[in-house]
């Protein structure tokens, strides 16, 4: 029972429950290793205070002497963060949220890691991770003139409100459950908060597809910020596939976010997408700078 309270015992410090007092310190240690990693921080404290209070996670730390050693969150999505110290700790804590996932009912666990973060890429191969696939981070630049978007006939565009919410929601778990078998969907409740209680989140930005009163396609796309506009989700309903919606969808945010005054635009997709995302991105001018692995365990 010790372990359904977040009371678990391991050898080289206890784990608990993560409390509010204990955020600015898991902030800098998840600060420092993305440092340590890439030379820059990824990290914002806005985006770990979002995380952290979506309906469905959990967060716990690792205390030796008083001081916060190590830290590992798990979400409704099945997904994992994590760091520590040193290797120990760091397999306890594995140890520990693979415990709580599967009191839980999760068949699996995922974890993103890249080599340049050796502690994390090293860890997962200790604990039993395999890597299951990439996600490509790849980048556009908005010079020159932009294309206009050719729409489909009969299919008209508009603007997101928040009575869309759910149709919208239910869009995108349709489509990436179609082809990604281990796909996570969300509560709407927490699909929400995560796309929507940030400061990200433009409604301006969020482009919607309808025929005939049915929405067949959306680009969700993050506020620009210094400069750089960012594609979260472009999906397009699978009976509508093939028929230029996703690159009319492309073409008509890259001229919303210039109006905008952004110069890059960024977006990731699974390399295992069947749909043809990739290669699309590629025709309209994006390229790859970053290959992120998704790597998983089996509970």
């Amino acid at each position: 029972m010790g372990a359904l309270r977040g009371e678990y015992r391991c050898p080289v410090g206890d784990i608990r429950d993560a409390s509010s007092e204990d955020f600015d310190s898991v902030f800098a240690l998840l600060d420092a290793r993305s440092r340590a990693a890439f030379g820059i921080s990824q990290q914002q404290p806005e985006f770990l205070r979002q995380a952290w209070d979506l309906p469905g996670s959990g967060q716990w730390v690792a205390i030796a002497d008083g001081a916060i050693i190590g830290y590992v969150a798990l979400d409704e999505s099945q997904h994992i963060v994590h760091a520590a110290v040193d290797p120990d700790v760091g397999d306890e804590l594995f140890a520990h949220v693979e415990h709580q996932a599967r009191i839980r009912g999760f068949d699996h666990v995922a974890v993103t890691a890249v080599p340049e973060d050796e502690p994390l890429y090293a860890a997962v191969r200790r604990n039993g991770y395999a890597h299951d696939r990439d996600v490509l981070r790849m980048w556009r630049t908005l010079d020159g003139d932009l294309p206009r978007p050719a729409w489909p006939e009969g299919a008209a565009v508009r603007k997101y409100g928040d009575a869309d919410s759910e149709r919208v929601h239910a869009l995108l778990d349709a489509a990436y459950a179609g082809w990604d078998r281990d796909y996570v969907a969300r509560s709407h409740e927490g699909w929400l908060s995560f796309m929507t209680d940030h400061s990200d989140f433009d409604p301006g930005l969020w482009f919607l597809v309808e025929r005939d009163g049915r929405l067949v396609a959306c680009a969700l796309n993050w506020k620009e910020l210094g400069g750089r506009g960012w594609v979260k989700d472009i999906v397009v309903s699978e009976r509508e596939r093939g028929n230029g919606l996703g690159k009319a969808l492309l073409h008509h945010g890259f001229r919303a976010y210039a109006e905008r005054g952004v110069d890059r635009v960024g977006l990731k997709v699974d390399s295992t997408n069947p749909t043809g995302a990739p290669q699309l991105y590629e025709r309209v001018g994006f390229e790859i700078d970053q290959r992120l692995g998704i790597w998983q365990k089996r509970l």
